[in-house]
């Protein structure tokens, strides 16, 4: 039976972690033994964003990992930030590690790709593990939303600009509308509503993927409305197209993402 020693911070130094750290550990027969301290790279669990008002957004006590220290982090209480608003901008949230010292931190640098699976630092700063998104109104207030499990839900007007983001488009070939202005760089994923206006058919898809001919995930009658998903990449686009006669009209519920 291995017994773990638990280390007194004032009778052992600290050591700069590194991505071979090993634990100590008592054996049974009295000697001592090693094994490698595993730690998930991808690791998250807690930190949500919570809207608070027109100018803070808070982030919820949690923990992960931040790849420049090379350990998890843990956020013991919420932070509420207060950061210096644009208009019609995006914020990233990240997980800060300054000298230890474990915060949360709004600015508008992006994300860098991900390191391992979904996780992602702050591009040019390992010390900053991304949290999540959130984008400013026209007069520079943070528009109002719930973070779900994947994403997040907007909980204000959709059916206008910049959540419409498709009005009554008549196409009769597949075009694409953007969803930049109401989904981050890190989306994979939203979700719509997608209306037909007027009498010829409608049809929405995604602009990735390997559709031919009429092929789509939404097929609209006259007057008929389908809430979904619709999947993106990094294009931040999708597509749609009518028959003539049609109206199409698309918005932006909310997003999902991977952190």
């Amino acid at each position: 039976m291995a017994n773990i020693k638990y280390a007194d911070l004032l009778a052992y130094l600290l050591i700069a972690p590194t991505d071979d750290d090993m634990v100590m550990f008592r054996k049974g027969d009295g000697t001592d033994g090693r094994a490698p301290l595993v730690q998930p790279k991808g690791y998250i669990d807690g930190l949500k964003l919570e809207w608070v008002s027109g100018t803070q957004i808070r982030v919820t006590p949690g923990a992960a990992y931040v790849p420049g220290p090379k350990r998890i982090a843990e956020l013991a209480a919420a932070v509420t930030l207060t950061p210096s608003l644009s208009a019609s901008t995006w914020y990233h949230v990240y997980l800060t590690v300054i000298s230890g010292v474990v915060s949360a931190e709004a600015v508008t640098t992006a994300p860098a790709s991900p390191y391992t699976g979904t996780a992602r630092a702050k591009t040019g700063d390992t010390t900053r593990r991304y949290l999540g998104s959130f984008r400013t109104d026209g007069s520079g207030a943070i528009f109002n939303f719930i973070h779900t499990d994947d994403g997040v839900i907007y909980l204000t007007d959709i059916s206008v600009t910049p959540f419409r983001v498709l009005a009554n488009g008549t196409s009769t070939s597949w075009t694409t509308f953007s969803v930049a202005n109401v989904a981050p760089v890190t989306a994979n994923g939203l979700i719509i509503n997608a209306v037909n206006a007027a009498t010829g058919a409608v049809r929405v898809r995604p602009s990735l993927g390997s559709y031919v001919g009429n092929g789509r995930i939404y097929g609209l009658a006259s007057g008929v409305s389908a809430y979904g998903p619709l999947p993106v990449d990094s294009t931040l686009l999708g597509a749609y197209m009518i028959d003539t006669g049609g109206s199409a009209v698309v918005d932006v519920v909310g997003y999902q993402y991977g952190r």
